[in-house]
């Protein structure tokens, strides 16, 4: 990577390109990355699609919790991208470990070249990510990698009160009613919306910041050089993750390509 994709990727992480090196180690306990691995399975049940045959296009891929619970537990054939090669070779040795590696393919990319080329995909899933802008350009790119009649899956948040925005971090978010406009934009059908409790997410983050710390900590006493760095990178998730309780509620939406 050159120094503006090293910063990008960077701030996916909420990170500094010098962190970058110790991100696996200080995410290494997290393995679906923040996105609603039960409620994504749970929506894609119902629908009965074709084990084997089902082909589903994983975006912003993390370590493949998604694509490799769903090849688990449904059969489907599976690639997931993801632009962090530490977390695809991570994939990968999951798979192997699995036994999944026939069915579960992972490609270190960004997911805009992918969404250049991409298509006649079942299934496409977009989860936690929040690099392709607004929700109605996410449905605009996503909807053009799956045939007609397939499935987009998008896990991401809405407004709780626009009032109370006290951060950039989600500029392209927008009120409920807002997000339903932009995800039917084009003509799709909202088959189902999940909204997660957020109680659960304080949860769940909480689980998260605590298992990040803990790393850190662990990281500080081998590289002392470093310490105030992985830190810093605690207080932020801490700090980002207080925001979104506040100001955002997550939600997962199932959308069908007509």
């Amino acid at each position: 990577m050159d120094e503006s994709q090293q910063r990008e990727v960077a701030e996916a992480f909420d990170a500094t390109p010098e962190l970058l090196p110790f991100i696996p180690e200080l995410l290494s306990d997290l393995w679906a990355l923040g996105c609603s691995l039960e409620v994504i399975v749970e929506l894609l049940r119902p629908l009965g699609l074709p084990a084997e045959t089902t082909r589903v296009l994983d975006l912003g891929c993390g370590k493949g919790a998604v694509a490799l619970t769903l090849a688990r537990e449904f059969g489907f054939q599976a690639l997931g991208v993801d632009f962090f090669e530490p977390f695809i070779e991570e994939a990968r040795r999951h798979a192997e470990e699995m036994g999944l590696a026939s069915r579960c393919g992972f490609v270190c990319e960004d997911i805009r070249d992918t969404l250049l080329k991409a298509n006649d995909f079942d299934v496409v899933i977009y989860a936690s990510v929040g690099v392709l802008g607004r929700l109605d350009e996410c449905v605009a790119k996503l909807r053009q990698c799956i045939h007609p009649g397939g499935y987009m899956l998008i896990d991401a948040v809405f407004l709780a009160d626009p009032e109370k925005v006290e951060s950039l971090w989600h500029e392209h978010c927008a009120t409920h009613q807002e997000s339903l406009r932009r995800l039917t934009a084009h003509g799709d059908a909202l088959l189902h919306e999940v909204i997660i409790p957020t109680e659960d997410v304080k949860a769940l983050n909480r689980k998260y910041t605590e298992l990040i710390r803990r790393r850190a900590e662990k990281l500080a006493e081998l590289h002392p050089e470093a310490a105030d760095s992985f830190l810093w990178y605690v207080e932020k998730q801490e700090r980002e993750s207080e925001i979104m309780e506040t100001t955002m509620i997550s939600a997962v939406w199932l959308l069908q390509r007509p």
